[in-house]
């Protein structure tokens, strides 16, 4: 099993590789900025090209919670940041900073919430339409 800290070490060495924005080092629509490292979790801020931007809380495996980005079990850290970042492109890409996601306040930072199928969109039905598409273990589970 990965530890936490490994995917961390991984995540600080993905975040320098985002960076900066608009040059031919990053390969991102977005940057990755101001990863911190809890027990059990990584929480991160993302910037899209744009300028929108949120904070995400992203489980670690210890913590035993849903891991909706992961379609194979990692055998490296380098391999579960590597599907974390798929998630994150195709939710940045899909609008995933703007309004139409659900945003939750906390300590005067806005973060998106995951869900089975991605980030949790604020319309009702078609939040109901893909969490049932998707299943309660996401589109991998």
């Amino acid at each position: 099993m990965l530890t936490d800290a490994e995917i961390v070490a991984a995540m600080r060495r993905a975040e320098r590789k985002s960076r900066p924005l608009g040059t031919d080092v990053s390969y991102l629509d977005y940057e990755m900025r101001d990863i911190r490292a809890s027990p059990g979790h990584v929480d991160v801020e993302l910037i899209q090209r744009d300028g929108h931007s949120a904070r995400l809380l992203i489980a670690l495996p210890s913590t035993g919670e849903p891991q909706y980005w992961l379609y194979f079990l990692p055998d490296t850290a380098e391999e579960w940041v590597e599907q974390l970042l798929l998630w994150l492109d195709e939710q940045v890409f899909t609008s995933g900073l703007m309004d139409e996601r659900v945003r939750v306040e906390r300590n005067g930072a806005s973060y998106v919430q995951s869900a089975p199928y991605g980030w949790r969109l604020t319309d009702p039905a078609e939040h109901a339409r893909l969490a049932e598409a998707a299943g309660p273990d996401g589109w991998y589970g």
